[in-house]
């Protein structure tokens, strides 16, 4: 996995959705309850950045800074999603777009030129599964498959948290770690957090260290450009997106096409930030363990 975020995507679900919490501290929006709004850790998600940068493989550490810096911004995207008819099924019905994204026969029999088919051969090309994005996730301590008070509250991060290479395609944003940012700046318009806005800000300076000549920030301006732009993803059904033609669906939600991001060549970008150890953080920490 590479810095698959969309994360992030956990955006402040982790320890509120694990631990028991009173009536008291239950806070209410569009009548679902929620949990309290985690506590800021601007340190911590400094160090989880940091380690991020040495290996952006470690995709735990996306989850750890998303979190740390979450704030209230979860409770607005909350309150924001279940207003919108989509957002409602979502959290309410539910709409699991994890199975739904992890079941490729059933994606197979989407014509070619589909967003569906074009999703199918982004996962298989790069080897990834939805699952590996919610494995990420329990590493950093968000369990998606465990019981929770706040069901409702953790369908939508999970929906965002599997979303995230779907957004890849519909973004047109590659896997390395140029196009990880570009895709963060998508996700960063999408959630607000801003925690992703520290993991864009250090990584684009990491990166201009190793390529001071490439237009980076301009790729990064584009990509900003393009999500302001853009419809709101969240509130559209997955589902009747993957049957379009990817053209289609792109231009349905208003993302334009990353011209910055696509004059730079392949081999600059797949050389940037290349991996400065070797194993994520929850490899260390499993091999420390054992000694």
């Amino acid at each position: 996995m590479a810095v698959r975020e969309m994360a992030e995507n956990a955006t402040g679900a982790g320890e509120a959705l694990a631990q028991e919490v009173p009536p008291e501290d239950i806070e209410w929006i569009n009548g679902i309850a929620t949990p309290p709004a985690p506590p800021v850790r601007p340190l911590h998600a400094l160090v989880s950045v940091l380690r991020l940068i040495r290996n952006k493989e470690d995709t735990r550490q996306v989850f750890e800074t998303v979190q740390a810096l979450s704030g209230r911004s979860g409770k607005q995207l909350f309150e924001r999603f279940t207003a919108t008819p989509y957002g409602r099924r979502v959290v309410m019905t539910p709409v699991k777009l994890e199975k739904l994204l992890s079941d490729r026969e059933h994606l197979r029999v989407y014509p070619q030129g589909t967003l569906a088919r074009a999703y199918l051969d982004f996962m298989e090309g790069e080897n990834l599964t939805a699952d590996g994005l919610l494995d990420a996730a329990e590493e950093a301590g968000v369990d998606f498959r465990g019981e929770t008070q706040f069901e409702e509250y953790r369908r939508l991060f999970l929906h965002l948290d599997v979303s995230h290479d779907l957004w890849h395609v519909l973004t047109g944003y590659g896997r390395d770690a140029l196009g990880e940012l570009c895709n963060l700046v998508y996700t960063r318009q999408q959630t607000n957090n801003p925690g992703f806005k520290l993991i864009i800000a250090i990584g684009f300076l990491a990166q201009k260290l190793e390529q001071p000549v490439q237009p980076l920030q301009k790729a990064l301006a584009e990509a900003k450009r393009n999500a302001r732009q853009s419809a709101w993803i969240l509130e559209h059904d997955v589902e009747e997106l993957l049957a379009l033609p990817l053209g289609e669906a792109r231009a349905l939600l208003k993302i334009g096409e990353p011209v910055v991001y696509n004059a730079i060549p392949a081999e600059i970008k797949a050389g940037l930030l290349k991996p400065k150890v070797t194993k994520t953080q929850a490899e260390r920490e499993r091999a420390a363990a054992l000694q």
